[in-house]
């Protein structure tokens, strides 16, 4: 059986292809072209399903070929699964999910030295709006999408302010995941599952705002990643214990 690929062309702030695997809850990849985020699909479902497996969730691995499902258009726009409601078994699965995503996040900062947290990388390619470089700026904008824009676009209120790179991110990762799931696991039993919340300029819904929360994290782990071996090749080892 065939890949079956959703594409979100984004028109956006940051214009190109994602290319959504639905079937494979938090799957996706990006590129600057359709044929290029095609290309991309297989080598990085891979890498996806790897991961499931290193955390005990180890799924067969599809046909050859790559069937695009549907292809939408704009800023912040849904697919048309996601005005479905969330079942509680996908909210399950979201939980169950980003704690790995979180397990393997805290695995690779927690040995980093102050130096590297704080260290600004020579990008090649930066959008001027983001202000996430640092690997610090970065722990602070995982924890204010999930609670202050993904969460928040279903009805979440936020019991606490966003937070910045200078606050305690041991602190700050655990109370704002905490509260994530606390809203989470009261979703699992609401009469409204769906959520589907339309305006001019943003579109979004529960389905939309799970697939988000798990692709962000494991998203901004591999920024942190590439941060750390560049740092590491340029000055060494990094870690607490230097």
């Amino acid at each position: 059986m065939a890949v079956r690929i959703w594409l979100h062309e984004d028109i956006g702030d940051e214009p190109g292809w994602e290319a959504w695997g639905l079937d494979f809850l938090g799957f996706a990849t990006w590129a600057f072209t359709k044929d290029e985020v095609l290309e991309r699909v297989p080598t990085k479902l891979e890498e996806y399903l790897g991961w499931l497996d290193k955390h005990g969730l180890s799924q067969p691995n599809p046909g050859p070929g790559i069937e695009v499902v549907e292809h939408v258009v704009g800023n912040e726009v849904l697919f048309a699964v996601d005005r479905y409601p969330a079942t509680a078994d996908e909210i399950d699965q979201t939980i169950r999910l980003i704690k790995f995503s979180r397990c393997n996040l805290l695995a690779t900062i927690e040995p980093l030295s102050d130096e590297v947290l704080d260290w600004d990388p020579p990008y090649w390619n930066f959008a001027v709006w983001a202000d996430w470089r640092t690997i610090r700026a970065n722990l602070a904008h995982i924890a204010n999408t999930e609670t202050h824009y993904y969460l928040r676009h279903i009805g979440y209120e936020p019991t606490m302010p966003p937070v910045r790179p200078n606050d305690d991110w041991r602190s700050f990762l655990t109370q704002s995941r905490a509260e994530a799931i606390a809203y989470l696991e009261r979703q699992k039993s609401s009469v409204d599952r769906a959520r589907v919340k339309e305006d001019k300029s943003e579109h979004w819904s529960v389905r939309k705002a799970l697939r988000r929360m798990v692709r962000h994290e494991l998203l901004h782990w591999k920024s942190i990643q590439r941060i750390v071996r560049e740092y590491n090749a340029n000055y060494g080892s990094g870690t607490t214990a230097d």
